[in-house]
């Protein structure tokens, strides 16, 4: 079949092609309209210590340190996917998790290592106080965690966690979610409707 006779089949039945397409343009801008306003969160924790070495002899501290943050920077990412840590941070900020599987825990925080000493995390939240509740939670679960580990060390110059101010910005549509892609989706679903209507007559 040549292409003008495509052409020629969807003029023919272009009004299932704009309705189908109007139907996705509208359903998505009524998703993204109706859906509960919500807030994203970034927040950055720096992987400090909480002493130096103090000898006379060269131990090898200052040489082997970054390589130690770094390494230590990779567990606070690990703690921050594990779904008792999300559930343990979002029972301190008084929110209730029963109704969420592992996997959806697991998912709650996106954690990311952004150098040796720093990781930032990412979430949602619905509002801009349990944003705030969310972080201080982060900050003193991870905190919880490191004093922990710090109780088996003999030395005084074990890792701490200093959080930064979290940043609170709220959730905007994307044109391209909104607009674009559920537009390029009705053409798509559109134009195979168009075919097999006239493939079935």
């Amino acid at each position: 079949m040549e292409l003008k006779e495509y052409w020629r089949i969807i003029k023919k039945d272009s009004w299932t092609l704009f309705l189908i397409v109007i139907i996705s343009v509208l359903g998505a801008v009524a998703y993204f309209g109706l859906r509960p306003v919500s807030y994203d969160v970034s927040l950055a924790l720096n992987v400090t210590r909480s002493g130096t070495q103090k000898t006379d002899q060269y131990r090898y501290d200052d040489f082997y340190r970054l390589q130690a943050d770094e390494k230590f920077s990779e567990t606070v990412v690990e703690w921050l996917k594990d779904p008792r840590i999300a559930a343990d941070i979002y029972s301190r900020a008084g929110i209730d998790t029963s109704r969420l599987n592992l996997k959806q825990l697991s998912k709650i925080f996106n954690p990311e290592k952004l150098s040796s000493q720093m990781v930032s995390i990412s979430f949602s939240a619905r509002d801009e106080s349990s944003a705030r509740k969310i972080s201080d939670s982060v900050s003193g679960i991870v905190t919880k965690n490191v004093e922990a580990l710090n109780e088996d060390q003999n030395e005084d110059t074990w890792f701490r966690i200093k959080a930064q101010e979290p940043v609170i910005v709220k959730s905007r549509g994307n044109i391209w979610t909104m607009l674009v892609f559920p537009l390029l989706a009705g053409i798509f679903v559109g134009l195979w409707a168009v075919m097999v209507r006239h493939y079935l007559k």
